[in-house]
């Protein structure tokens, strides 16, 4: 079992606590994590197995194996993977459709190929916590069938941070949300747990507009009270008054001895205690989590022609395996989707496409990983800008659904981020096109809704390569579809 009691953390740097007083059990079984980028989703998986420390609090039970996003570096034990004796590693190279080459050639394997030994020598470890982030990031439809089938037979206590809305409904008995450095766990998968908090949004909209009309009307009423209270002060004050007018002294002092003024502003003082309680309650029922996103992007239709060319033939993707194109060409108004199975070569293929395009052309691409490193240096280059584009650019940043203020103090945009910072970026660029590959992997749920909104009332050319069919049938005219065995000789690319 594994406990968080009243847990918050901060790094050296930060302003406001990533995670802030966080209490809950996670018990053997899947709990889902979720929450918007930035909010400390990785940060939790990793105080769980033990490789960052809460700064107040305690995490008990805390220990096991953290499974990171990045796919950069071949897995620990590998050799001992495979060479294992155990009936459960074959099942586990079965089930996840693992071979057993694949770390001699790790430079060439897609990142969905990259995952699934991740995944599968994970798994086999056995270990009593299982923290996994992003599992299914880079995986074909057939690729994410195979990993839920293998997740499904782990029996230890699993936290599970994704954004497939599919594979935390499948898997999860329980969600946790994270939402600006609080925790809510609610029971059941992430659909039931989402309509719980929209329900949940909705009753403290009510509940605040109801307060805010009955503060309105008490704060009328307070308001006339103190005009009553401020008047019989000047009414029965002694100031400027004739010392020798005696008889209208008189009748101020039986006035104010008859108690009807003091009455009237001990009903003011109620009132205004009243109002204050009123103001406190209305504080409390904050409804300020939700903030208004979107943005738009500034693009440009090239007045060319073609803007890329791609001759027919065979581009290689490795030893003896080839990419079979006719000729490919990107029109300046083309919406384009590329698809196909995990180690097809769309990256491959997006890659050449870039070396083709004319110098002059503005682009955007977004290539499918982003290291570590290039995420700091895209950081520290935003922060040399003027004052105004920074603040232009994190504007956008906080509009896609982030936090600048939590970025700044991690040092590291989670990949997530770092793709937002790069579309908020792209306001100097004005694209004619735009090369995104698997642009919602590492984005949550919210932010690609609004990368769709974004990318849909562009002008400019696009070409997107994903397995997200949602995504691509929202945003997409032509289809590139590559087809073949993805360990084939030879696999094909057709236009429709």
């Amino acid at each position: 079992m594994l406990f968080f009691h009243d847990v918050s953390f901060f790094y050296p740097s930060s302003i406001y606590p990533v995670l802030e007083n966080i209490s809950a059990e996670f018990y053997p079984g899947w709990t889902g994590v979720t929450g918007d980028n930035g909010s400390g989703k990785t940060t939790f998986l990793m105080l769980a197995a033990g490789l960052l420390e809460a700064r107040t609090g305690t995490v008990s039970g805390a220990g096991g194996l953290y499974c990171a996003q990045r796919t950069d570096n071949i897995p620990d034990l590998w050799e001992d993977f495979f060479s294992s004796p155990d009936s459960g590693t074959g099942r586990l190279i079965s089930l996840l459709g693992i071979e057993a080459d694949w770390p001699y050639r790790w430079e060439t394997l897609s990142h969905g190929e990259r995952k699934r030994l991740q995944l599968g020598i994970a798994l086999w470890r056995e270990p009593e916590l299982l923290a996994l982030d992003e599992p299914t990031n880079h995986l074909d439809r057939d690729a994410k069938a195979l990993v839920a089938a293998a997740l499904g037979s782990y029996s230890g206590v699993g936290l599970l941070v994704s954004h497939d809305r599919a594979l935390l409904d499948q898997l999860c008995g329980n969600c946790l949300f994270l939402r600006q450095g609080k925790a809510t766990l609610r029971p059941g998968g992430v659909s039931k747990g989402l309509a719980e908090e929209d329900r949940e949004f909705l009753e403290l909209k009510r509940l605040r507009k109801n307060l805010s009309g009955e503060r309105e009307r008490l704060a009328a009423e307070t308001e006339a009270r103190r005009r009553v209270v401020e008047s019989s002060k000047n009414r029965f004050s002694k100031k400027n008054l004739d010392p020798k007018d005696s008889d209208y002294r008189g009748k101020i002092n039986l006035a104010r001895l008859s108690g009807k003024d003091r009455n009237g502003a001990d009903l003011y003082k109620h009132m205004k205690k009243r109002l204050d309680r009123l103001d406190a309650n209305l504080a409390s029922v904050s409804t300020t989590g939700r903030r208004k996103l979107g943005i738009r992007m500034e693009t440009s239709r090239s007045r060319m022609d073609r803007l890329c060319v791609v001759p027919p033939g065979i581009i290689p993707l490795g030893e003896e395996r080839g990419l079979v194109v006719p000729e490919l060409v990107i029109h300046p108004e083309d919406r384009i989707a590329l698809s196909g199975p995990n180690g097809t070569g769309k990256s491959t293929l997006l890659g050449r496409i870039v070396s083709l395009l004319p110098p002059m052309l503005p682009v955007l691409y977004i290539p499918q990983e982003i290291s570590a490193e290039e995420a700091r240096a895209a950081l520290a280059e935003i922060e040399q800008e003027t004052e105004k584009n920074r603040g232009e650019i994190f504007s956008r940043f906080s509009r896609l659904g982030s936090d600048p203020a939590l970025l700044l103090q991690s040092r590291l945009p989670s990949p997530g981020e770092i793709r937002k910072l790069l579309i908020a970026r792209s306001i100097f660029l004005n694209p004619a096109l735009i090369i995104m590959d698997e642009p919602t992997n590492h984005m949550d749920l919210n932010s690609v809704r609004l990368l769709e909104e974004v990318l849909a009332e562009l002008d400019c050319a696009l070409l997107l390569a994903s397995h997200d069919e949602v995504f691509l049938s929202v945003l997409s005219v032509i289809e590139w579809t590559i087809e073949g065995p993805p360990r084939g000789p030879k696999v094909r690319l057709s236009v429709h």
